[in-house]
């Protein structure tokens, strides 16, 4: 799989110049083939701060709360990588329409919504409160 990354401008998406010869190639490569073209727009990417508040902040409070609660998985105690799959499936609805996406698909906007959510269902099924990584994280986004 390739992806390429272009503009809408007046009806057409535009690619960067190398971008453009390199799809030109690729789709020269692959005739008479079949292939899937798929469109979606893009927003600004998460931030790093926001990776960290997950893995470093949601996904630790959550697996310990697991592993204090007597949770496995086939007899395993969770580990990170775990508990960051079961919040993606329970919690990254934030696409179009409830889309499920993954954390490295989302937009800052996207990922603050999978934050709240993964607040609220660890409050609802963990009785587990995560505290927002600042206090003033919301307000600061909105300017």
């Amino acid at each position: 799989m390739i992806q390429f990354t272009g503009q809408v401008i007046n009806g057409c998406l535009l690619f960067p110049p190398t971008q453009d010869a390199l799809r030109g190639q690729w789709l020269r490569d692959s005739e008479g083939k079949f292939v899937k073209e798929r469109l979606s727009r893009s927003g600004p990417a998460k931030t790093l701060n926001q990776v960290k508040a997950h893995f470093g902040l949601s996904v630790a409070m959550v697996r310990q709360q697991m592993i204090d609660l007597g949770w496995s998985i086939c007899g395993i105690a969770p580990n990170k990588t775990m508990v960051h799959e079961i919040l993606t499936k329970s919690c990254g609805g934030v696409g179009p329409l409830g889309e499920t996406k993954r954390l490295r698909e989302m937009t800052i906007d996207q990922a603050m919504k999978f934050f709240e959510n993964i607040r609220d269902w660890s409050a609802q099924e963990l009785h587990l409160v995560i505290p927002e990584p600042r206090k003033d994280w919301k307000a600061a986004n909105d300017k």
